[in-house]
């Protein structure tokens, strides 16, 4: 398919409306009751304190997670990206049922920061699609006495995240801990200490911007693709790790989600690429800050 890769072409929101007929593109979006996490915040908060992250079973409506994995399908095979999902409402609403969650751990007016994409990890016969290698979200101070958390990353599997087609692995804190030495490096990781992280679709993982994270690397085995979805949030009481500040309640409009879609290309060509034409438009005309 010969992509439309000019600036006119790739802002015109009836064409993305078009390409995913079942997902929505709006000024307004139509937002869902927030999830109610009472009866988990108090095991959630353990683990954050001794593990640094959270891993929760499905949450979401099963139906919500198929079209936003239909919609990511759709966007593949018609040669884009995974990322340009966030043009449609339906992405920002998951995120959004997450509000009393956020609320609770990053405050009443938590902020949404710039930074967020998506992966289609396809099934791989020769082993050579896998996500992004070991990394931390933000190098710098992420929690105060590992209580009070200043920023935090969600992870959101579409399908089944499983060892066999590259679910996330993660360097828990309590061992993170016991290293003499910062880590300055994942060769310094010692394997016996990493954590896999298998999850269901519609499941919700989350973790301290300063844990060592990364996924695995699809397998002949693997039952269906790996596709997921992330967004990072922040404690708005200090200044933003990366400006500009969101407002998860007031998304932005479609266009602008557009042009930070394009923003995100040349934040993350160290990690995954995407074709030069693109990544050239990005440069043109996404938004990185402002």
């Amino acid at each position: 398919m010969t992509q439309p890769y000019n600036t006119k072409a790739i802002l015109d929101l009836t064409y993305w409306r078009t390409l995913n007929p079942h997902l929505t593109v709006s000024n307004l979006p139509a937002f869902s009751d927030p999830i109610d996490f009472k009866d988990r915040l108090d095991d959630i908060s353990e683990t954050i304190h001794h593990d640094g992250y959270l891993h929760q079973p499905p949450i979401f409506e099963q139906e919500t997670i198929r079209k936003l994995r239909t919609g990511i399908e759709n966007l593949v095979a018609a040669g884009w990206p995974a990322a340009f999902i966030y043009v449609y409402d339906e992405t920002w609403d998951l995120f959004q049922q997450l509000s009393g969650f956020l609320s609770h751990f990053l405050g009443d007016d938590f902020a949404l920061l710039p930074h967020f994409w998506a992966w289609h990890i396809d099934k791989d016969h020769k082993g050579a699609t896998s996500g992004w290698p070991p990394h931390v979200d933000y190098p710098g101070e992420c929690a105060f006495f590992d209580d009070f958390l200043v920023s935090l990353s969600l992870w959101i599997p579409l399908t089944d995240a499983s060892p066999e087609n590259g679910c996330m692995n993660i360097l828990p804190l309590s061992r993170q801990k016991e290293y003499e030495t910062k880590i300055t490096d994942p060769s310094e990781i010692l394997l016996q200490d990493v954590r896999c992280l298998p999850a269901k679709a519609g499941s919700l993982l989350g973790w301290r911007q300063d844990l060592w994270h990364w996924s695995g690397r699809s397998s002949k085995y693997a039952k269906e693709p790996r596709i997921s979805l992330s967004l990072e949030f922040q404690n708005p009481a200090f200044e933003p790790l990366c400006p500009p500040f969101y407002d998860l309640k007031e998304p932005p409009k479609p266009t602008d989600r557009l042009r930070l879609v394009l923003g995100q290309f040349a934040k993350y060509d160290h990690m995954e690429r995407v074709s030069p034409e693109l990544e050239a438009l990005g440069k043109e005309i996404g938004v990185t800050r402002t």
